[in-house]
């Protein structure tokens, strides 16, 4: 009975009907308007932390090679720091120490002292694999006895941007940092 009137008010209003049931269509669209975009939010950030993951097992990171410092002298220290720079062959040497290859690699040594009329030797890399060395044309006696900030700048292959920095003091490595830029 009840459905008998409705259905007998809606062939008497049907220019009405037709409104509400255009009204109902329009509404169900920017609904799922909505729903889809939420999705597509969802979708971003689970690829985000997928690429993140693949990141995490290919970052590189460049570092100026170090070893260990004589111990007698590495007690007597006030900073006491155990690594000094590694200097092979008489030159630095950079070495990465990540998962994965780094790419477009610069590197620039600055002394921390404004007013040292010390060389300020820099570089560029166009690769480097995993474990691999590089010898620099940075001589061990530029570094003794002067205190120098080391950064070294470089890409991943998926584009990431990294930093490796340090403070290095007549070869005796006092800070370390890396961070994605």
């Amino acid at each position: 009975m009840i459905f008998d009137e409705f259905f007998a008010w809606l062939r008497n209003n049907e220019s009405i009907a037709i409104w509400l049931e255009g009204l109902a269509l329009v509404l169900i669209f920017i609904w799922d308007r909505i729903d889809a975009h939420q999705q597509d939010e969802t979708s971003l950030a689970q690829l985000r932390v997928s690429q993140d993951q693949v990141e995490a097992l290919q970052k590189p990171c460049l570092v100026f090679s170090t070893a260990p410092r004589d111990q007698s002298i590495a007690v007597l220290d006030p900073n006491g720091s155990a690594m000094e720079i590694r200097c092979p062959e008489g030159q630095a040497e950079i070495q990465n120490i990540g998962a994965g290859p780094a790419v477009n690699a610069r590197y620039s040594l600055t002394p921390t002292n404004p007013d040292s009329t010390a060389a300020r030797p820099s570089g560029y890399l166009v690769g480097m694999l995993p474990a691999e060395k590089f010898l620099t044309p940075i001589p061990r006696g530029i570094l003794v006895g002067n205190e120098w900030q080391i950064v070294v700048t470089y890409e991943s292959l998926s584009g990431r941007k990294y930093k490796t920095a340090c403070i290095v003091d007549d070869l005796v490595l006092t800070n370390f940092k890396f961070e994605e830029r």
